[in-house]
């Protein structure tokens, strides 16, 4: 917090400001500019600041936090958009813990529920689903090919990799049909990556994509096995993270409903004109998802390498719900509310119930093809259709929630889509390297660039990180 602050000028629960600061802009001039209040653009901003530079943020929402996004059931904080830490997040957990803020594990007691090609559910322990023999056998074998080509890789520049060419023109769907033969197997694994975490048709990206995601995690287990990548949950809800960056950086410099529209620069100035308020500074960082710095009108007009990367570089679709009930009732039965189904139009399903036990929270993400079919369903409808599809796992109680919330971050105006902005086939080797190339005093920031912690909280702050550390390196030099 701000010294001199007497309460949080940040709402708390979600992120906007607790007194509107509209009318009181004007032009602004600071050290570094950073366009973006997401964990990101405030992760560079709180670095640059305690290196003494003054900043100003602007944010186009009229919150901070960017995808990561709180809302409140019976008082209590739940996440609409990113929430969870994996134990292997190292920047991650320093940032919760020079923030003062904890952690607590997921919940996933008790049996989990897998459905496959029969349609009928199965319970099960741990955290391998009930394959067959052949089909384990089959994906186990998969899973240590992509383990392989992930440990060849650097992470941060898996384009340098001597066949990244190569790999990079193979569609993940191709290599999943030529090399696991094992139909669930393959589907699992579709499921899983394509479905999971690029949240695209298998055939629309990469090998190379696909394994430097997996690079990024670590593993393959590191990426799927959910008492990893899933393990735990921020107390407070996953926005308290920006929301306390925010309150370090005080209201004088994070300026919210505040779009940048047109970005003058020069080597070494830049004018950034936002609505209500324009900004000059030395250095500017655009922590924003790469597929929305088109909408910026740029003068002079960046590079036709960068304009043409940006026509290929793409955000997934995600759905993400919420259904809440006055307890979590599928505990009493045994179950950890953890399910998985290739096949269902919900294929994940999570307990999301906050840590005093309710009211119970299901919580499933509809992704790729699945959202692009619910998102073409009238409300209603599509409503049913999900609840049925946890009523599959989790029995008929599913049906009758107490309150209901989902949010379709394709229709949000300043991502477009998620998790995070990927290459079509050929484009990550070609536009790979361009991704964090400074352009005069321009540089860039988001998950979508970060190669370890890609598309996660993680990427987030290390991408931050690295945009000022790049700054004070300039500065210095």
């Amino acid at each position: 917090m701000a010294a001199g602050l007497t309460e949080p000028p940040f709402n708390a629960h979600d992120g906007r400001l607790m007194a509107d600061d509209r009318a009181a802009r004007h032009s602004v001039e600071a050290d570094v500019v950073v366009v973006g209040a997401g964990i990101a653009g405030l992760s560079a901003a709180t670095r640059l600041a305690d290196q003494g530079l003054d900043v100003a943020v602007l944010e186009a929402r009229d919150r901070v936090g960017g995808r990561v996004f709180n809302i409140m059931f019976d008082g209590q904080p739940n996440e609409l958009g990113g929430q969870w830490i994996a134990p292997y997040q190292s920047a991650a957990h320093a940032m919760l813990e020079d923030l003062g803020i904890g952690l607590f594990d997921s919940y996933r007691d008790g049996e989990h529920v897998f459905i496959g090609g029969d349609g009928r559910p199965q319970r099960f322990e741990g955290e391998a689903e009930p394959l067959s023999g052949e089909s384990a056998r089959a994906y186990d074998e998969a899973v240590e090919h992509l383990d392989k080509f992930a440990a060849m890789l650097d992470p941060e520049a898996p384009w340098d990799h001597p066949d990244a060419a190569e790999w990079d023109g193979i569609p993940f769907e191709s290599w999943l049909r030529a090399e696991v033969h094992d139909d669930l197997a393959r589907d699992l694994l579709r499921a899983f990556l394509a479905g999971g975490f690029m949240t695209k048709p298998a055939s629309s990206f990469s090998l190379l994509s696909g394994v430097a995601t997996v690079a990024g995690a670590g593993s393959v287990a590191n990426l799927f096995e959910p008492d990893l990548c899933l393990h735990s949950r921020v107390v407070g809800g996953s926005q308290i993270i920006p929301i306390r960056l925010a309150e370090r950086l005080g209201t004088d410099r994070v300026h919210l409903s505040a779009p940048a529209r047109v970005c003058r620069y020069t080597d070494d100035h830049v004018i950034i004109e936002a609505d209500g308020i324009t900004t000059a500074a030395r250095h500017a960082v655009f922590a924003v998802p790469p597929n929305l710095t088109s909408r910026i009108a740029w003068d002079p007009a960046l590079p036709p390498w960068r304009m043409r990367l940006e026509q290929d570089i793409s955000q997934g679709s995600v759905l993400k719900v919420l259904a809440v009930y006055d307890e979590p009732f599928w505990r009493a039965d045994g179950l950890s509310g953890q399910a998985f189904a290739p096949y269902e139009f919900v294929r994940e399903l999570y307990d999301n119930t906050p840590p005093a036990g309710a009211p119970g929270v299901l919580c499933t993400f509809v992704a790729g093809e699945r959202c692009e079919a619910a998102e073409r369903l009238d409300p209603e409808s599509r409503r049913r259709a999900i609840l049925e599809g946890m009523a599959a796992f989790e029995g008929p109680k599913a049906l009758q929630p107490v309150d209901y919330v989902e949010l379709n971050w394709s229709a949000e105006e300043w991502t477009r889509g998620a998790y995070a902005a990927t290459f079509a086939v050929g484009g990550l080797s070609r536009f790979g390297p361009d991704l964090r190339q400074p352009i005069g005093p321009i540089h860039w920031a988001s998950s979508d660039l970060a190669g370890v912690g890609h598309m996660h909280m993680e990427g987030a702050i290390r991408s931050g990180q690295a945009a000022a550390d790049a700054i004070l390196d300039s500065r210095s030099g």
